[in-house]
């Protein structure tokens, strides 16, 4: 009777850590969403990923801000954004401008998210350029975007 007792507990160990390795499989993409679809990535622009949670106050806060200033000419043709929520669990795609994607937490390899919001502005190839950890006002979010676009040029001259 023990050794059934023990066959079923490590079949159930067994399985529990086969299960989590696939969910936190490394892609060959730079993001993918909670079903492991690659998101797309503007190959012409650089890139705001915010990482965020509807449940999370100070991100939805920040979320206006974010619409406000990546609008702006200035940045709007220049910089696009990707959503990853972390507590949805399908694509909310409405918005072809601020798209926004259920997480996948093998992203969290490449980006990782100690809290929510933490945003990272990447070039077309996935580079980080910069992190942003916490919520952004509109001065400190110009002020990022403004160094993530001089970086950008630095590498690209």
């Amino acid at each position: 009777m023990k050794k059934i007792i023990i066959f079923f507990i490590l079949s159930f160990l067994f399985y529990s850590c086969e299960k989590e390795n696939t969910e936190t499989k490394v892609y060959p993409y730079i993001l993918v969403d909670k079903n492991g679809n690659e998101i797309p990535i503007p190959k012409n622009k650089l890139v705001f990923v915010n990482f965020l949670a509807y449940s999370c106050g100070s991100c939805m806060k920040e979320l206006p801000i974010i619409k406000k200033v990546l609008s702006e000419k200035k940045y709007r043709e220049k910089i696009a954004f990707i959503g990853c929520v972390i507590d949805a669990n399908q694509n909310d795609l409405k918005d072809k401008n601020f798209p926004f994607y259920a997480c996948n937490k093998a992203n969290y390899v490449r980006f990782p998210v100690p809290g929510t919001p933490t945003s990272y502005i990447i070039t077309p190839d996935g580079k980080k350029l910069l992190k942003i950890f916490g919520a952004v006002t509109e001065k400190n979010l110009r002020a990022f975007l403004d160094e993530a676009l001089k970086k950008y040029e630095k590498i690209n001259n």
